[in-house]
């Protein structure tokens, strides 16, 4: 530092508060934060894959700017398991689910060649593995509270004794 000062070390109850807060928010922004992707005539189809479980639950919606079709095909291991082509528009979305049976889950959404749109994909998960990150950062700064509530207690026990002496 430039001031030549130290800084006091970073006590292990600050890390576990930092460590749990980030995690809490971080997966908050992850998972909630979801914007739709927008496509244009020109671009190409829009594609995407994840792993899922049997039971998990693909939502894909499309709203476009005028009246079109739009194809959604989705593939789960690799074999075809939906594929069709939907009305949308500004008001009517076109809109398709699909329940895993547990694999790899590939989807394709392609609009018409003079569209402009935007397609929000949504995986609901099954097992609630979604809120394990909110668990563990919840049980992390829960920890990182206890220790520095305890850390701070310490301090208040110690009593220091003094003697004070004129000086004659």
């Amino acid at each position: 530092m430039a001031g030549g000062g130290t800084a006091p070390p970073l006590k292990f109850g600050d890390v576990l508060l930092l460590i749990g807060v980030s995690l809490l928010i971080g997966t908050l922004f992850i998972q909630e934060w979801d914007l739709p992707v927008k496509m244009n005539p020109e671009d190409e189809p829009l594609k995407g894959t994840s792993q899922s479980f049997s039971g998990d639950v693909l939502t894909i919606s499309a709203v476009t700017e005028e009246e079109s079709d739009v194809r959604i095909e989705i593939f789960e291991d690799g074999e075809k398991v939906e594929d069709e082509t939907l009305y949308a528009d500004r008001i009517t979305p076109a809109e398709l689910s699909y329940e895993s049976k547990g694999g790899k889950l590939a989807w394709k959404v392609s609009l018409e060649l003079s569209a402009t749109g935007e397609v929000d994909v949504d995986l609901d998960r099954v097992y609630f593995l979604n809120f394990v990150p909110y668990i563990l950062g919840a049980l992390i700064t829960t920890a990182g509270v206890l220790k520095r509530k305890s850390e701070t207690e310490d301090k208040e026990d110690v009593i220091l004794d003094a003697i004070i002496e004129d000086k004659d």
